[in-house]
Formats: C-alpha cells, structure tokens, sequence
C-alpha cells in the first residue's frame, strides 16, 4: 500500500495523535482555542468599554503575538493546547474591541471599505502561502503570530478613540485626540472656538468623568437596547450556525490541498470587492440588504445541495460530477455566508451606543459562538439522512431572513458619537440612509457639546 506524504506537517503528527483517545484529544485542542475565543468575547468586551479601545486592543494583540509565538515551541499538546487558549482570546479582542476601535475612527461609508478589503478572505490567501513555505506547523505557528507585530506601533502612533473618551465625559481628552486624528490625516482641526468655549467653561458647570463600570446588564436596562440586543444577537447566532454548513463538505474539496485553501480564499474575497461596489454605487443598498441578499443566496446553494444529493448518479454525470457540483456551490455558500457576517458585525457597531459597545459586540459573539458549539451536532443527522444538515441550515437560514426583513434596524450612515440609548432605531425599510444621517446629526446637537470628529475633518 502507497501512503502519500501529507501536504502539511501538522500538530497531530509530530504528537502521533492518530488513533483512540489521542485522537479524541487531538479534537479538544481546536476545541479549546474556541472556547478562549468565547472566553475573551466576555472579558474583552468589558475590558474595552471600561479601560478605552486603545489599551485594551495593544494588550490583547501583544499578549495574542507572544503566546502565539510559544505555542511554536510547546513540548506537548497539552502545554500546546493552553497556549492556544490565551491566543484565542486575543482572538476575541481582536474581533471585538480593535474592530471597534478602527470603526469608531472612519466615516459612516468607509465601514464598508474595511470589510471589503480586510477580511478573513485575504487573511485566508496570507495564511495558506505561510503553511505552503513553511510547512510544517511550529514554523508556521511563530511566522503567522509575527507576522502581526507591524500592527502594534501603528497602534502607539494612533490616540484613544475620540467617541470613547466623549462617552467618559473627558472632552479635553477628546479634543487632543481628535487634533492627532487630524494631523494624522494631513487635514486642519479647525474647531478653535470649541476649544475656547471648553478652556472658558466655568469648572462647576463641567460634567465629572463618568466611572461608571458598564456589564452585560446594562444592555436590557432599556427596551430600545434590548431590543437591538436580542434582534442582533439572534443573527449572529443563527449566522454561526448556518456557517457550521459550509464545513460539512469541506473534506470532499478535491485535488491539490493548497489550491482547494486558495481557491475557498480566493472566492471569499473577491466577493467581498462586489459588496463594497454595491455599497458604493448603490445609495440604497443598506444593512438590511447586505444581509438578507447574501441569506436568500445561501439557502439557495444549500437548498441546490440537497437537490443535488438526493439526485441519481445518471443525471449529474456520475459520482465524480456530482461530488464537483456541490464542491462549486459549496464554495460558493461559503461566500455568502461571508457578506452575512459583514452585516452582522457592521450592525453590531452601529446599533451599539460607545459606552457599551465592545459589551455589546462580545455580547453577540459569545452567542455567535455558543452557536457554533451546538453546530457540530448537525454532524450527526448526516448518518440519518445525508442531505439532512443542509436542510437544517437552510431552515435556520430562514428564520434569520425573517428577522432581519422584520425586526433589523436600518443603520447604514449613522453617527457612532451620536447613538442614544433612549433613542429606537428606524425600522422602516423605506427610510433612507440620507434621513439616517439627518437624524443622528441632530442627535448630536442635543446630545454632544461639541463637533463630531467626521465633522470636524470635513472642515
């Protein structure tokens, strides 16, 4: 018997983790970093919304990058295993309290940007040429941690998010951070009379800083919250779930090991670019939108896989052309299943008021990934009946569609400095995102005693 060489020097081989309980425990390790992610989603939410985006984004990366590095030299897999659990909480601060961070410096149509062109679809592409050079995966796991310590000097050379320390009533803070800001970008600050009504206010007539540490509590202290808690939050559950869907054939991915990685990353991202021309040259194409197209296209490649799976051999040109078939639309799923996040994670930021806005976003992705630890479980309707997980997917797949054509807030082009927890979002799908813009403008006229940072560079 001819064994081929595997394509990547894995963890499981170097610790012979093949059969019996090693190779059960060779599940746990991945299973691990995962709840470390969960982990982190609690912790760092708090973190950031308590101790400021900056501070929190700089320790969780530096603490990701060097225990990243040490799981490259783990003895065992059990020391193997913890590492990786600490890096998965940075993991988490990452999705989280830096994403928040990078958000609450860019204008209303630029979030899309981000999405589109750094994602996990071009970290995929980064990844995949990593193993391929390198290999085998103790290299690979110390070049993939390096690899991200560029990001922690442009980090030091940014300030603390403007909104968070407006949020804290700091507003001198606020002021010296939006002057960076503007240095930063080449522009003027020009809001000198601000500064001086903020120099000429008498001390007693300041607001104090406020200390107040914010929970998960407070996110059902009010109905409005609440409700974007429990909309939101539904979403990112039912999203995690159905991505458990584009795993299911994962394994079935023919041909050349690398190139099936690529070609999956590959797709992902260019499809991310077709969003953010949608964004761009369609004014109307809102949240909503960039939720429900991508949903109603997942169920029907899912849908289509099952068609596929039930059909006889003889009409789709053998077993080799049928397993291609669901290969291509599975891919495709993938994809969609993609942009369904993008709209997950840019309503969580706007629907969320600064003060507890990494709670939220942590909020959301602990109940993302309490989904994806039920998810597995699908696995095992496959022994009943093959297409039976797809149609549990797509019956989810449903459900969130339904949600968001009903209950999901319009929030493309709001003010993140200008969110008010008193305040119910539009849940109007004819409301435009001008009229979005219009209303948390004058949001901020009540609510803030100075100009907003967007305003303030457009000057």
């Amino acid at each position: 018997m001819l064994i081929e060489p595997a394509p990547f020097h894995s963890m499981v081989q170097d610790f012979e983790m093949f059969c019996g309980t090693e190779a059960y425990n060779a599940a746990w390790v991945a299973t691990i970093q995962f709840i470390g992610v969960l982990v982190g989603a609690i912790v760092y939410g708090h973190l950031g919304d308590h101790f400021g985006r900056k501070p929190v984004s700089l320790f969780g990366i530096a603490v990701g990058i060097g225990f990243g590095v040490a799981s490259g030299f783990a003895p065992s897999w059990q020391l193997f295993a913890t590492f990786r659990f600490v890096v998965g909480t940075s993991i988490a601060s990452i999705l989280i309290v830096f994403y928040a961070y990078i958000l609450e410096f860019i204008e209303p149509e630029q979030r899309v940007f981000l999405r589109s062109f750094f994602n996990w679809g071009y970290a995929r592409l980064i990844f995949t040429l990593v193993c391929f050079l390198c290999g085998y995966w103790r290299s690979a796991a110390i070049a993939t941690s390096l690899l991200t310590l560029p990001v922690l000097p442009v980090i030091l050379l940014l300030p603390e998010s403007p909104k968070w320390y407006t949020t804290k009533n700091r507003l001198r803070e606020a002021r010296e951070a939006e002057k960076r800001v503007a240095w930063l970008s080449g522009v003027s600050y020009g809001i000198e009379e601000v500064d001086k009504q903020g120099e000429e206010k008498p001390e007693t007539e300041k607001k104090v800083q406020d200390t107040k540490i914010y929970t998960m509590r407070d996110l059902f202290t009010s109905w409005p919250i609440a409700y974007r808690t429990i909309v939101v939050g539904s979403l990112w559950f039912s999203t995690s779930l159905s991505a458990f869907g584009s795993d299911l054939n994962s394994g079935n991915l023919s041909g050349n090991f690398y190139m099936s990685q690529f070609v999956s990353a590959a797709v992902t991202a260019f499809a991310k670019i077709f969003v953010f021309l949608l964004d761009t040259y369609w004014p109307s194409f809102d949240r909503r939108r960039l939720h429900q197209f991508p949903q109603i296209a997942m169920i029907a490649c899912y849908a289509a896989i099952m068609v596929l799976m039930v059909l006889p051999e003889s009409d789709c040109a053998g077993q080799g052309g049928r397993d291609l078939a669901i290969i291509i639309v599975n891919i495709i799923g993938v994809s969609f299943i993609e942009i369904t996040w993008d709209a997950c994670y840019l309503v969580a930021v706007e629907c969320f008021p600064t003060k507890i806005r990494t709670i939220g976003i942590g909020t959301c992705s602990l109940l993302a990934r309490t989904g994806a630890l039920l998810a597995p479980q699908m696995a095992y309707l496959s022994d009943i009946y093959r297409p039976a997980p797809y149609a549990v997917v797509c019956s989810i797949g449903t459900i969130s569609l339904f949600i968001s054509c009903f209950f999901l807030p319009n929030t493309k082009g709001v003010d993140l400095s200008a969110l008010d927890p008193t305040e119910e979002l539009d849940y109007n799908r004819k409301k435009s995102v001008s009229e979005n813009i219009a209303v948390q403008r004058r949001l901020t006229l009540v609510t803030s005693p100075r100009v907003t940072l967007v305003d303030d560079l457009r000057a």
